[in-house]
């Protein structure tokens, strides 16, 4: 199992670098059974349950399609809770910058985020919220973040500012520069991913 986390690691921690200022495309597993063994997981048990459930989906499906090359043509269905949890913990992982994470999510595509930073590491004081709107866009099995609307507090900010940001914490840290809005490749076994009120579809 530990294997499998791994080969999907590199991917899962790219988009974990794109969130950890902001939130929201899927997966660094390798780091989350490491981390459950520890204080992160005791903290969180009423998480557990679901974040596990999804690491769980995303390794089997994952070594289907390794062995056989193809999706299996079912629909997995997590929720809201489920969805937030998850990358509440992805971001955490790789950030002490994130304190909370909650995402909506909405028919057509639609998600909607709060999320509570604490920048003192980075010099800046307080705990500014930020809010976004944003519909998840897919191009065969790539998928990106298309923002509608982005605050900082009650200050409405570029998604330009927001990539300006992460790229001075990537330099400040020695990591490669990801943004929430770039295009990345769906996680293996993945075919596609939609939404329903308060629902993550996912295809494989």
């Amino acid at each position: 199992m530990l294997v499998a986390f791994y080969c999907m690691k590199k991917l899962y921690f790219k988009l974990c670098l794109c969130l950890s200022i902001l939130a929201i495309s899927v997966f660094e597993v390798y780091a989350l059974e490491r981390a459950c063994r520890g204080n992160f997981c005791q903290e969180r048990e009423d998480n557990l349950e679901g974040i596990l459930r999804i690491v769980n989906f995303l390794e089997e499906a994952a070594n289907f399609s390794r062995e056989s090359g193809r999706f299996q043509g079912k629909v997995a269905v997590f929720s809201e809770d489920e969805v937030s949890a998850f990358f509440e913990y992805l971001i955490s992982e790789g950030t002490d910058s994130l304190k909370s994470l909650k995402l909506k999510i909405f028919s057509e595509n639609r998600v909607e985020g709060w999320v509570v930073l604490d920048l003192r590491s980075q010099g800046i004081s307080g705990r500014p919220n930020l809010y976004f709107s944003a519909r998840i866009e897919q191009n065969g099995r790539k998928v990106r973040l298309n923002f509608q609307s982005l605050f900082l507090e009650t200050q409405r900010i570029q998604p330009a500012v927001l990539n300006a940001m992460i790229d001075i914490i990537a330099a400040a840290r020695g990591l490669e520069t990801w943004h929430p809005d770039d295009w990345f490749d769906l996680p293996e076994g993945i075919a596609r991913v939609e939404t329903e009120k308060g629902k993550l579809l996912v295809h494989y």
